[in-house]
């Protein structure tokens, strides 16, 4: 464009001085400076319009000095004029290009984010629901259908109360709430009348007649199963013990009676007497019953558990506890053990018995400190959870089931020493000068089975 603006001054110029006309060619400067506008800045116009009124007063020879001042002025007011002029159309233009292409490409990726939003929507194994004011469904993915058992779209403009009740109770809150956001486990209905369990989380937005609401639902039946299933085997697990600590106890009864007896046998003339042998055949009984062999011979299959998934959800269980009472737990764990040879479940369960056993040593102690120590050592995983507590008073009752001075039936340890050797390992008591302290070996193992006591 500048040579283009160039050329053109060039050419006036050239023929003003060759053909040396009676008139003046100055209209026709206006060209350049519009050519050159097309490009240049503001100042830069106003420099081109200057120059173009200097070399257009060049051809004006038979003018006064004032005629030649005001020819000049008007000719360079008129010239930047015009200059600016077209520069500002020209800006402008550029402004609306520049601007109508950022709205397309915002245009593009809004459609690319609302593409990738409704693919991750309609294909989300949750349920997402959008529920209206009025408490009518607006919006469903196709896991919500296959969740309540409706055909591909029919759940749209049906009251959310005929499916999850909670969603429509949480929409008449106080109007003057505003963004919520929540999340609660209730009971689902599916289009059947059936009754699952499901867990929503659920925001919402706007206010009074514009107030809708926006879930995620997931139907956790499987999981509620699986819990309940594995609470059952625990129970079953722990009752097993339980009946075999108590025949164990019976036993040692029933041995003392049979010596007793034998005794007063021996020493006065009570062995024809039928209440006496009466007596004899209730203890022998009692005794075959309580030595009746209560373990179940169901093989167990010990699974590689991860150390780090197991501590970092014994650390979510315990962690608030300690928190509440000022306490603090140290977390050493060996970064080369990787996993322990066991059932995670029932591990779980020992360590939350003796970190729970721990808690309450530190309650009244001035350092409340639990210390929990993963390593290995000898081929063995070797785990030891100490605290800052008072100690233990009498070690040889540890481990004894239904001793003076435990809490409850005092079979927590009894439970989880049975539970840690059913895994082929040892839980034992360690002497420390301060504290207490439980220490948990188990074999390392790629595929151990062992028959469950």
């Amino acid at each position: 464009m500048m040579e283009l603006a160039v050329a053109l001054v060039l050419l006036l110029a050239f023929l003003e001085w060759y053909f040396n006309f009676d008139f003046s060619l100055g209209i026709f400067y206006i060209f350049p400076v519009i050519v050159a506008a097309m490009v240049l800045k503001r100042w830069q116009v106003l420099v081109a319009a200057i120059s173009c009124a200097l070399v257009r007063g060049l051809f004006t020879p038979n003018e006064t000095a004032l005629e030649h001042t005001l020819r000049f002025c008007m000719a360079t007011i008129a010239y930047t004029g015009c200059g600016l002029l077209v520069y500002q159309i020209n800006f402008s233009q550029r402004l609306m290009l520049q601007h109508y292409a950022r709205i397309r490409m915002e245009q593009k990726l809004r459609q690319k984010a609302e593409q990738q939003l409704r693919l991750l929507a309609e294909s989300s194994p949750a349920a997402i629901l959008t529920v209206g004011s009025s408490g009518e469904i607006i919006a469903a993915n196709h896991a919500a259908c296959t969740m309540f058992g409706v055909e591909e779209g029919s759940l749209i403009s049906h009251p959310v109360r005929n499916y999850l009740p909670l969603l429509s109770d949480a929409l008449a809150l106080n109007p003057e709430i505003e963004h919520i956001r929540t999340s609660a486990t209730t009971w689902a209905r599916r289009s059947d009348g059936s009754v699952f369990p499901a867990a929503t989380w659920f925001s919402i937005y706007g206010a009074r007649e514009q107030r809708n609401l926006a879930a995620i639902v997931v139907d956790y039946s499987e999981e509620v199963r699986d819990r309940e299933r594995s609470h059952f085997e625990q129970m079953v697990n722990y009752n097993r013990v339980l009946a075999g600590a108590v025949s164990h106890e019976i036993r040692n009864l029933c041995s003392a009676i049979a010596v007793v007896t034998s005794n007063l046998e021996r020493r006065s003339p009570m062995v024809g007497d039928a209440d006496f042998q009466a007596l004899k055949s209730l203890v022998a009984g009692l005794s075959k019953l309580a030595s009746f062999d209560l373990r179940t011979h169901a093989r167990k299959t010990i699974a590689q558990v991860s150390v780090a998934a197991l501590f970092d959800e014994l650390h979510v269980i315990i962690s608030q506890d300690w928190e509440d009472i000022g306490g603090v737990i140290h977390w050493q764990i060996h970064p080369d053990l990787t996993s322990i040879a066991a059932d995670r479940s029932d591990l779980l369960q020992v360590l939350l018995n003796l970190a729970q056993n721990a808690l309450r040593a530190v309650e009244d102690a001035p350092q409340r400190e639990l210390t929990i120590e993963v390593s290995e050592r000898d081929r063995q995983s070797v785990i030891q959870v100490r605290d800052s507590g008072v100690g233990v008073p009498n070690t040889e009752l540890l481990f004894q089931p239904f001793h003076p001075g435990s809490e409850g039936a005092g079979l927590g340890l009894y439970v989880s020493r049975a539970i840690i050797r059913s895994f082929g390992g040892e839980l034992h008591y360690l002497p420390v000068t301060t504290g207490c302290c439980f220490e948990i070996v188990i074999p390392f193992s790629s595929a151990m089975v062992v028959n469950q006591s």
